[in-house]
């Protein structure tokens, strides 16, 4: 509620801001960069590539860890390759341990954990799916006496169970209860819960790291932890890259103190907390091109996508935050003079954006959609917080809100301009201090600020589905101010600003033509062949074709889908892979012209495969550098 918080999150104290600095590219090139062979060190541990595959018959936690007798455990791997320039590789399947990380890497050679692209769970829950781990206790509640701990979550059938405080007996359908000396009892809705694929959290993290530099860790899912999915404390130049974090019992990617980390590319959802979240003084870091969804604590409504507090001075860059229950993205005492660029946030409980207690932040390109109080919210002794180029639409879903919302304590230092504010039933669109304007004109008149803002509807291509491409009439196009220093030559997807030609260019500074939002109009980019329409699978040509730092693709399906992105040489070998749920309708494929270990992928011809169970589908397209 507005400005009304006393959560826990408030306790966090206040840190000296320090100036933002642009980590987006830096801390993952050169950490990739080093994924090459390196010289031993002296004392006596050999850097290179070692292999972990527990599904394999040759497996053992004494290695020695190549591709014919690979390590059983990443745990034992680490421990018996902790040198610099080291290379864990790992093969698909369900791991149940906690990977505690216990040594640091160097400037050129991180310690690289990563998947050898078949799909790598990190398990933080037991499985209790065998029959003989339950017993019958009274009706629909069953007892496994083999739980001789105090666990924070239960699943079954895949969903988290509600902890209980009655008595075993009186447990109803979805909940569960732990009896210290005797065992957990729950009631899965109806016979046992192993018929119920039942599982039981047990390890606290997926990864951890205290105190270690140079980690890079790639490409895995970690589940239903009892705490922080992938939690990292007074860390330096760590990179968290193109996980799926889910389920977990608090946060599902935390850095707490350190600095040059970076939270790339992962999608975190269900998280009994934020879904990322900086604490405790991280500085100089970057959370860059996530999707943050779905996460919800069970008791009191505090889970956001992104949270910070006490952490001054990141940038915070291309995320997509929606359906959380609190706010999209949240800055919170002490998270001073960060940088927030071209993240998209909508359909979200609280806020799409909230500055709280923090200074000079500003905010650029970022979208707002229909969440349910302020698009943008300013509150608590804010000061110095402004916003350019910014959309925010706001539906009627509560009374008294507004696009933008700047409370009397914050108003000293405020700017913005160049933004789009639109209240779909014409109520008023800004609250500034005390005052309420029933339109953006009313707000200029009244204050002198913001007058190349307007209302009107920026006509996204389907925001309900999570389609924020601007249409061909859509007033947002050629119309934003390149002038802030932290102002981006590419959009949220990665492509140049364009200028159209049929379009006036009513923006101001070196690039009159960008377009005010996080992603730039391309007339005819990406679209799908119309000849495919009604199909169940469809895929566009590349774009930008030839390409030179990134290329993406449309991809079409008529219901929610497992779908598999590959690129592929030439020859056939492997580039780069990723694997997940895809929704119905439209959404954006794209290759950040990297391969699998981070290294730039050399100029020439590609294939570009998707495929949707027993469907494939190839494009072909160029790399020139």
């Amino acid at each position: 509620m507005n400005g009304s918080r006393t959560n826990q999150n408030r306790a966090d104290q206040r840190s000296p801001a320090r100036p933002i600095q642009r980590m987006a590219v830096p801390v993952a090139l050169a950490l990739a960069l080093a994924v090459l062979w390196l010289p031993a060190r002296a004392w006596g541990w050999a850097p290179g590539t070692w292999y972990v595959d527990n599904t394999s018959a040759r497996s053992s936690d004494t290695g020695p860890g190549t591709q014919d007798k690979p390590f059983r455990t990443i745990t034992a791997a680490l421990a018996a390759h902790r040198d610099s320039g080291v290379t864990i590789v790992v093969h698909g399947g369900p791991y149940r341990e906690r990977v505690a990380i216990g040594s640091s890497g160097s400037g050129s050679g991180p310690i690289v954990v990563r998947t050898d692209g078949t799909p790598v769970v990190i398990d933080g829950a037991d499985d209790f799916s065998p029959s003989g781990l339950w017993q019958s206790y009274w009706g629909d509640v069953w007892f496994a006496p083999s739980v001789s701990w105090t666990p924070v979550q239960v699943f079954a059938d895949g969903a988290r169970l509600v902890a209980s405080t009655a008595k075993p007996k009186d447990l109803e359908a979805g909940q569960w209860c732990y009896v210290a000396g005797a065992g957990l009892y729950v009631n899965a809705g109806g016979g046992s819960p192993a018929a119920h694929a039942a599982a039981v959290g047990h390890r606290a993290n997926g990864f951890y790291a205290n105190g270690r530099s140079h980690i890079f860790i790639d490409g895995f899912t970690v589940q239903r932890t009892e705490d922080m999915g992938v939690l990292l404390i007074n860390t330096s130049d760590v990179v968290v890259k193109r996980n799926v974090v889910r389920q977990c019992g608090s946060s599902g990617i935390a850095a707490q103190g350190g600095q040059n980390v970076q939270v790339h590319g992962n999608t975190v959802s269900e998280s009994n907390h934020h879904g990322i979240e900086f604490r405790q003084g991280v500085t100089q870091s970057v959370i860059d091109d996530n999707e943050s969804f779905a996460n919800a604590h069970a008791d009191v409504a505090w889970a956001t996508g992104i949270y910070l507090a006490g952490s001054p001075g990141n940038r915070i860059e291309n995320n997509r935050v929606h359906d959380n229950q609190d706010t999209g993205i949240e800055l919170q005492t002490g998270s001073n003079d960060n940088l927030v660029v071209q993240n998209v946030s909508w359909s979200n409980g609280d806020h799409g954006y909230s500055m709280l207690y923090v200074t000079g932040t500003l905010l650029l390109n970022d979208d707002a959609w229909v969440n349910r109080h302020e698009g943008f919210s300013v509150e608590g002794g804010s000061t110095g917080t402004r916003l350019y180029n910014c959309i925010a639409v706001r539906s009627p879903l509560s009374p008294q809100t507004y696009c933008m919302f700047v409370d009397s304590s914050s108003t000293a230092g405020f700017d913005a301009d160049y933004d789009i504010l639109w209240d779909t039933a014409s109520q008023p669109p800004v609250r500034f201090g005390a005052n309420v304007y029933a339109s953006v004109a009313a707000f200029q008149a009244a204050t002198g600020m913001s007058a190349h803002t307007f209302g009107a509807d920026p006509r996204f291509v389907d925001a309900a589905n999570g389609d924020f491409h601007l249409r061909s009439d859509s007033p947002a196009i050629d119309a934003a101010t390149t002038l802030l220093p932290g102002w981006d030559k590419l959009d949220a997807d990665g492509f140049i600003r364009t200028d159209q030609p049929a379009t006036p260019n009513t923006g101001a500074g070196p690039v009159p033509f960008a377009d005010r939002g996080a992603l730039e109009y391309h007339d005819g980019v990406l679209a799908v062949d119309d000849g495919a329409t009604g199909t169940a699978l469809a895929l566009s040509p590349a774009f930008p074709n030839p390409s030179r730092s990134v290329v993406a693709f449309t991809l079409r399906l008529s219901s929610p889908a497992d779908v598999s992105f590959a690129i592929y040489d030439l020859v056939g070998r492997e580039m780069w892979s990723e694997h997940g749920v895809r929704p119905a309708g439209r959404s954006t494929l794209r290759w950040p012209l990297t391969t699998a270990d981070g290294r730039r992928a050399p100029s020439g011809l590609y294939w570009a495969r998707v495929q949707r169970g027993g469907e494939t589908l190839t494009t072909r397209f160029v790399v020139a550098r």
